[in-house]
C-alpha cells in the first residue's frame, strides 16, 4: 500500500481501546446465536430445558422431555427462558434463549477484565480479554444454551472479588458471594470447589489477603451464598434433595486416561493461553508470591485438579481454567520476547487468513458450483441442500473480512498483535462460518424435519392425543430435540420399570438404532411403521408399534 492509501486509517494502537475491544466481542458474540435449530448435544438439551420451562412451568430444577436433569442447576435457564419470553416478539423460543449465553460471555470478558485489572492494571486486563477471546475452547461452546457459560460468568466476578476484597472488603465480599451464588445455582458444587479453595488458600498463605479486611469479605461472602441457596432448596423440596445427591456424586479420583483426554483437549481449547502463562510464571519465578501471580496460578492449579476429578470426561469440563490461564497470559503479554510474540502473531494471521479464504471458497463452490470437485463435496455430506445467495449474510461477511485485513494491515507494531491476531481471527473464522455456511451446517444438524416426520407417523399410528410411547437408547439431546419441535416426550425403558423389553407397557416404541441393526431384537412382538434420520447421520430413529394393541393397523 502505498502512503496516501495508509493515512486513510488511522494506526490502531495497542493495547487496543474500549470501543475496538467492545466491538470485537459483539462481533464474537453475535454471530451463532440466530438463524438455526438447537444442535446436538448441548445446545439441544438446554433449549429442551427453557421448552419446559415456558411450557410447562418446570421452573425449580431443570427438566428434559419430562424427566429431571441433575447435571445442572436452574439459574442460567431461569434467564434464558425470561429472554426467550421478552424476545418471542422477534425470535423463536431457542434464538431468544441463546441471548443468555450471550450475556454470561459478555458477563465473563467484563469480571475478567476487572480482575486483571485490579491485579496487574489496565493494559494487562485488555490483554487478558484479548486471550481469552482468542481461545479455541470458548470459540467452540460461547453460542450454545448451556448453563457452563452461566459458570464462567460466576467464575470471573469471583476472581475478580477476590482480587478486589483486600481493598475494597464489602464491595469484595459481595463480588465473591455473588459469583459463587451464580456458579453454584449454573453447576452445582463442581462450580463453587476453585474459589473457594483459592479463598482459603491465598488467606493462609498470602499476607496480602491475610487480613481482617478479607476475612470480612469472606464473612459476607457466605452471607450472600447461603440464603438464596436455602431458599430455592425448600421450594424445590424433594427435587432439591435429588439434586444435591446427584451434584455430590460428580466425583471420583483421577485416572491416567481422563489425565490424557485432558491434556488433549487444554493443548487446543486453551491456546494461546497456556503458553503465555507458562512462560510468564516460569520469567517471574522469583515473584510468584505477590498478588498478580499467586492469585492466577492457586486458581489455575484448583481448577486444574477439579478436572480431573470430574467422573464425566467432556470438552466443557475444561472452560473454567481458561479463565486464571487468560488472566496469567494477559499480564505475560507485555513480556513476550520480540521473536516469540511476532511468531505467534504471523501464525495466528496466516491460519485465520487461510481459513477464512478455505470458508469464503466453499461458500462460492456452494452457491454457483464452482470449483466443482468441491461443491460436490459439500453436495456430498448434506444431500438434498440447495444453498441460495442472500445478502446480508454475505454483507456481513465481507465487513469481517475487511475488518481482518485492516486490523492486519494498520496494528501497530507490539507486543499486543500476538493476542490481538488470535481474537480477531478466532473471531473471523467463526463469524465467515456463520453467516456464510449457516443454512447448511442447520440442514445436517438440526433435528426438526425428522421430529415432524415422527410426529405425523405417530398421530397415523396412535391417533388418540397424548399416545404413550416407549423409547429405548435415545440420547438426552435427541429427547431434548424431539420435545422441543413435536412435543414428543418418551417414557424411557432404561429408567421406566417395564417387565419385559418386549411388553407393551405403551403402544408405541421409538428406538434409536445404528445403520447396521436389523427389527429382530423386537419381533414378532412389535412392527416397524416409520424410520427416519437427519442427512447423512448414521443414527436411524425408528417408530414401532405393539402387534396386539388397538392402534395397529
Amino acid at each position: 500500500m502505498n502512503a496516501s492509501a495508509r493515512s486513510i486509517l488511522p494506526l490502531l494502537k495497542l493495547p487496543p481501546g474500549t470501543l475496538f475491544v467492545g466491538l470485537l466481542a459483539l462481533a464474537y458474540a453475535l454471530p451463532g446465536l440466530f438463524g438455526h435449530s438447537p444442535w446436538k448435544p448441548e445446545d439441544a438439551i438446554g433449549s429442551g430445558i427453557v421448552h419446559q420451562m415456558l411450557e410447562h412451568g418446570r421452573w425449580l430444577i431443570p427438566h428434559v422431555a419430562g424427566e429431571p436433569y441433575l447435571e445442572d442447576g436452574p439459574l442460567y435457564y431461569w434467564v434464558a427462558a425470561v429472554l426467550a419470553k421478552l424476545t418471542s416478539f422477534a425470535f423463536d423460543m431457542d434464538d431468544g434463549a441463546r441471548l443468555a449465553s450471550a450475556l454470561a460471555v459478555f458477563g465473563t470478558w467484563f469480571f475478567l477484565r476487572d480482575a486483571t485489572r485490579e491485579l496487574h492494571g489496565r493494559p494487562q486486563a485488555d490483554g487478558a480479554m484479548l486471550v481469552l477471546l482468542g481461545c479455541l475452547g470458548l470459540l467452540v461452546h460461547a453460542h450454545e444454551t448451556m448453563a457452563e457459560l452461566g459458570l464462567l460468568a460466576g467464575l470471573a466476578l469471583s476472581w475478580h472479588g477476590i482480587a478486589l476484597a483486600p481493598r475494597k472488603f464489602c464491595k469484595g465480599g459481595v463480588a465473591i458471594g455473588t459469583g459463587l451464588l451464580i456458579a453454584f445455582l449454573c453447576k452445582g458444587f463442581a462450580g463453587i470447589a476453585a474459589p473457594i479453595l483459592t479463598s482459603l488458600s491465598v488467606f493462609a498463605f498470602s499476607s496480602h489477603w491475610r487480613t481482617k479486611a478479607f476475612a470480612a469479605s469472606l464473612g459476607i461472602s457466605l452471607g450472600v451464598l447461603v440464603l438464596p441457596i436455602a431458599i430455592w432448596l425448600l421450594l424445590a423440596g424433594n427435587l432439591g434433595q435429588q439434586w444435591i445427591t446427584a451434584q455430590s456424586a460428580v466425583y471420583s479420583l483421577p485416572t491416567l486416561q481422563g489425565g490424557a483426554y485432558y491434556l488433549k483437549v487444554l493443548t487446543w481449547a486453551a491456546w494461546p493461553a497456556w503458553p503465555i502463562a507458562l512462560w510468564f510464571v516460569w520469567e517471574r519465578r522469583h515473584l510468584f508470591a505477590t498478588p498478580g501471580i499467586l492469585l492466577p496460578a492457586l486458581a489455575t492449579l484448583f481448577s486444574l485438579c477439579l478436572m480431573l476429578t470430574q467422573k464425566e470426561l467432556r470438552e466443557v469440563q475444561a472452560l473454567p481454567i481458561l479463565l486464571p490461564l487468560a488472566m496469567l497470559a494477559g499480564a505475560g503479554v507485555e513480556r513476550l520476547r520480540r521473536g516469540a510474540g511476532n511468531a505467534l502473531a504471523w501464525f495466528g494471521a496466516i491460519c485465520f487468513s487461510f481459513f477464512g479464504a478455505l470458508v469464503w471458497l466453499g461458500w462460492m463452490a456452494m452457491v454457483t458450483g464452482v470449483p466443482s470437485q468441491i461443491a460436490r463435496n459439500f453436495e456430498k455430506l448434506e444431500p438434498g441442500h440447495a444453498t441460495h445467495f442472500e445478502t446480508l449474510p454475505f454483507a456481513l461477511a465481507l465487513m469481517l473480512s475487511a475488518a481482518w485485513i485492516i486490523i492486519l494491515w494498520r496494528s501497530e507494531r507490539s507486543a499486543y498483535r500476538s493476542v490481538l491476531f488470535w481474537a480477531s481471527g478466532a473471531t473471523l473464522v467463526w463469524g465467515l462460518v456463520m453467516t456464510l455456511w449457516l443454512s447448511w451446517i442447520d440442514y445436517g444438524k438440526s433435528y426438526q424435519a425428522v421430529a415432524l416426520s415422527l410426529s405425523e407417523a405417530v398421530h397415523k399410528a396412535a391417533p388418540s392425543e397424548n399416545a404413550c410411547i416407549q423409547s429405548s437408547n435415545l440420547g438426552e439431546s435427541q429427547r431434548a430435540a424431539l420435545d422441543y419441535h413435536a412435543n414428543i416426550v418418551t417414557q424411557r425403558m432404561e429408567t421406566t420399570a417395564i417387565p419385559s423389553r418386549k411388553s407393551a407397557h405403551c403402544p408405541l416404541l421409538l428406538v434409536q438404532a445404528g445403520p447396521g441393526d436389523d427389527d429382530r431384537e423386537w419381533s414378532p412382538q412389535w412392527r416397524r411403521v416409520w424410520e427416519g434420520n437427519r442427512p447423512r447421520d448414521r443414527e436411524r430413529y425408528r417408530l414401532y408399534v405393539h402387534v396386539g394393541s388397538r392402534s395397529t393397523p
